[in-house]
């Protein structure tokens, strides 16, 4: 039983539910609890779009397979495991805001902390408060 869980980098994501073990992409993970039927509704879950453009229904695809990665953190162990559900949970979530139109805003918020953090170097004592927005607890220096 598999089925595609998402795109990272423009390719497939395939989760494959082997005697009880979860694959992705033919290697195993640590993620526990998962059963036939679970994967069995979720392809069932993704076949069964309502009907509409193309684009609406991979976003409704892509929040239905959001739900079912946010399901599997709590069975994920491992600091790797879970960051690739995190990343392909944030992936998805950007598609999904994507075709909502609502990217816009989220660039400009993305690009305002990386710059925001990119102004700080946190490898030195600080002694002076400018006023930092960084969401760090100590001080910097200008």
């Amino acid at each position: 039983m598999s089925f595609i869980i998402g795109y990272l980098n423009g390719e497939p994501q395939e989760l494959t539910l082997i005697n009880g073990m979860v694959h992705i992409n033919n290697q195993i993970q640590p993620i526990k609890n998962v059963t036939e039927e679970e994967i069995r509704l979720m392809e069932q879950a993704l076949e069964d779009v309502p009907e509409g453009d193309e684009e609406g229904r991979e976003a409704f695809r892509n929040a239905r397979r959001i739900e079912f990665l946010v399901s599997l953190l709590s069975r994920t162990f491992g600091d790797e495991a879970t960051d690739f559900l995190e990343q392909l949970i944030g992936n998805l979530h950007y598609r999904v805001l994507e075709y909502l139109g609502e990217t816009d805003d989220l660039d400009d918020y993305v690009e305002e902390r990386m710059v925001r953090r990119s102004r700080h170097s946190h490898d030195h004592d600080h002694d002076h408060d400018h006023g930092c927005t960084c969401g760090c607890d100590h001080h910097h220096e200008d």
